[in-house]
């Protein structure tokens, strides 16, 4: 699949959006720096309770972890200057505070503890920001904080505060249907942490340089591609390919076709080897409320790590709520149900189930079929009116078993969530 990628539709693109007239830039009606700025406030409590059934006996080992904390994320976004070249500038704030947590019970992810620390901090901050130019109407160019999230390089945000990336990127959308984005990611921050940015890879030898290059087509409402090329230094070289496809069979009634494909290719110089292929199929049926999903993955190569990676996800069907099925080797069914309770009168509650299963797990000598499973339920609520209009309410549950391959594991996250709007 990878020779049949071209890339010169997307530096066609790029090479479009810079080379943009200034006559285009005096038609843009945007709004300037001011004019243009948006600031929101948004604050997320969480509760997170993991206990692991079989874990192992010793002076460092735990048996749970459960902490609640609460954060809050300011994001203010300025508009553009006029001009033939906009400037503007973007500021995120990101503060965390330990409502609850201890000794033996720490390292959730929330907080920046350690299972053996008595107590760690109370709260942990940071205060990020980023320049960017606008050139014509659809290019932009930005240094500083990232929240990049495309098959290739993605942010995480599954616990209190998102993580995030430094570097500099340009993205253009001047043909219809057509994204494209380009960029260097030198850092990256953790989601519970408030020091210095680490590297990009941590898997070998550290890095400082992630390059990413590719976009997405949507050809109608109902089929897009995207397509996607990465390297990280001395470590590995990545592509992405993906296609989905809905189809409309009646009122009410169509099937979602989601296909997913990663070749990475070994770039190091240690004995550690990242060759691996990682490719997921799913179909989703949807009936009025209801939706069914069935699944497959398959994980092949010769990389010891299966599908190795540093980033907060990747776009394969069974990546779900605690495991990834992307050990070496790993083949894996999931089987899901959504149902949006608007059908019953309840609009804004929704509940999601799903199971999947892992088989053919290579994990070296002694091990040579092993198997695993995950069960997840979820249900959420978004007050629709009222003075806690916009309060969020979520519930995650997980069940992990995984014999030979890994801890078992109980999970539950109680998540309460609000957004105000100031600019």
């Amino acid at each position: 699949m990878k020779s049949t990628i071209k890339w010169s539709s997307i530096a066609l693109a790029v090479a479009m959006g810079n080379g943009l007239v200034a006559t285009q830039a005096v038609a843009d009606e945007k709004a300037g720096f001011i004019e243009g700025a948006s600031a929101t406030l948004s604050n997320r409590t969480v509760y997170f309770h993991r206990d692991f059934r079989n874990a192992p006996t010793g002076v460092n080992a735990q048996s749970r972890r459960e902490e609640t904390a609460t954060g809050f994320l300011l994001n203010f976004s300025s508009g553009f200057s006029e001009g033939p070249i906009g400037l503007g500038a973007d500021v995120v704030a990101m503060s965390g505070i330990k409502l609850d947590s201890g000794k033996g019970r720490a390292g959730t992810g929330l907080l920046p503890s350690e299972y053996d620390v008595t107590s760690g901090p109370n709260e942990y901050s940071q205060i990020r920001g980023a320049v960017k130019a606008r050139v014509g109407l659809d290019t932009e160019l930005r240094y500083g904080i990232h929240h990049v999230d495309n098959p290739v390089v993605a942010y995480d945000d599954a616990r209190l505060l998102p993580n995030h990336y430094s570097g500099y990127s340009i993205t253009n959308s001047s043909i219809e249907g057509l994204f494209v984005e380009a960029g260097r990611m030198n850092k990256r921050s953790e989601m519970n942490d408030s020091s210095e940015f680490d590297d990009v890879n941590t898997w070998v030898d550290r890095s400082d340089k992630l390059y990413y290059l590719g976009g997405t087509y949507d050809f109608n409402d109902n089929l897009g591609v995207s397509l996607y090329t990465s390297k990280i230094d001395n470590a590995w070289k990545r592509h992405f390919a993906g296609i989905t496809h809905t189809a409309e069979l009646g009122q009410d009634l169509s099937l979602t076709t989601d296909l997913a494909y990663y070749r990475t290719s070994d770039d190091s110089d240690n004995t550690n080897d990242f060759d691996n292929n990682a490719a997921s199929l799913a179909f989703t049926l949807g009936m009025g409320h209801h939706a069914v999903t069935a699944a497959y993955q398959r994980i092949s190569g010769d990389s010891i790590n299966g599908f190795a990676y540093d980033d907060g996800a990747i776009y394969l069907a069974n990546s779900v709520q605690v495991l990834d099925f992307e050990l070496k080797d790993e083949r894996s069914w999931q089987a899901r149900y959504d149902y949006d309770f608007e059908g019953l009168g309840i609009p804004g509650l929704s509940f999601m189930t799903r199971y999947v299963r892992g088989s053919n797990i290579d994990m070296g000598p002694g091990v040579s079929d092993g198997k695993r499973w995950e069960r997840n339920s979820e249900l959420k609520y978004t007050v629709q009116n009222g003075a806690l209009e916009g309060l969020g309410l979520r519930w995650r549950n997980a069940t992990v078993r995984q014999g030979s391959v890994g801890s078992d594991i109980d999970e539950n996250r109680l998540i309460v969530s609000y957004t105000w709007t100031l600019l």
